[in-house]
């Protein structure tokens, strides 16, 4: 379900293997929402949000000093939609997690499949655009 293809690329190594790094999490929590044998998976739903929040924290960090690096002008609407990602996560309610677990897994999968695919394409691209105008000779890979 989560496959890396090219059409995510940012043409920026970093940012496209963190990237990777998020299909790698998503794919972890897609194949624990299929996994019939689990009869009480609480810890490690809570294991995978935790991932999720700690990793997203961390690329979110490195995606945003590259924008502030180069002045990416539409910055403040992005770091906003990250914060929102980041409240969200934090605000999942531990208690319905348990209550319903694979309710909650598959919540959580079509949460994070729907924004990864949506704020890649719709938005990371648009900073690859930018970033491509604004190449001349510079090299945004590591």
């Amino acid at each position: 379900m989560f496959e890396w293809k090219k059409k995510y690329s940012c043409n920026i190594q970093i940012i496209d293997d963190e990237h990777k790094k998020l299909f790698e999490i998503g794919q972890a929590i897609y194949d624990l929402a299929l996994h019939k044998q689990y009869v009480d998976y609480y810890d490690r739903i809570l294991d995978l949000i935790d991932e999720l929040k700690e990793y997203t924290v961390y690329h979110f960090s490195d995606e945003e000093k590259v924008m502030r690096l180069y002045e990416y002008p539409n910055f403040d609407n992005h770091k906003k939609i990250h914060e929102d990602f980041i409240e969200k996560i934090e605000n999942i309610n531990l208690n319905h997690v348990d209550d319903d677990q694979q309710k909650a897994i598959i919540q959580l999968l079509d949460f994070i499949y729907i924004w990864i695919d949506g704020h890649i394409l719709g938005q990371d691209l648009k900073v690859r655009d930018y970033f491509e105008n604004l190449k001349n000779g510079i090299d945004f890979t590591r």
